[in-house]
């Protein structure tokens, strides 16, 4: 289950920190489990994933990116592949899941470099 934690909490936790409007990585975070999440007077806000000890902010109102060079752009690449990959029903869903990772990982690098 998801804490329910407050934006401040998680910017003084970590030092960097990627930011990814609503659903944007949908396939990209498909095997990912959010560890929290924070909410606002509309109620939601956004989910918090921590992958290689960087915070992943994704929701209607994530948090700003700090340390890192993610952009639309950038996400977008991404996830094209690994929705093309999730996609693709000739594979096990562990083959996907791997090949995920992989890319997750190579995004993880570019933009923390």
């Amino acid at each position: 289950m998801k804490a329910r934690v407050t934006k401040h909490d998680m910017k003084s936790r970590f030092d960097q920190i990627i930011c990814i409007g609503y659903c944007d990585a949908q396939s990209l975070l498909r095997d990912q489990t959010p560890f929290a999440y924070s909410a606002r007077a509309e109620g939601w806000a956004c989910d918090y994933y921590s992958v290689d000890g960087v915070l992943i902010s994704t929701g209607y109102a994530p948090l700003k990116s700090v340390n890192t060079q993610s952009n639309y752009n950038l996400v977008k690449k991404y996830e094209d592949q690994a929705r093309a990959i999730a996609s693709d029903y000739s594979m096990a869903h562990d083959q996907q899941a791997e090949k995920i990772e992989k890319l997750l990982q190579d995004y993880m690098k570019e933009v923390t470099q």
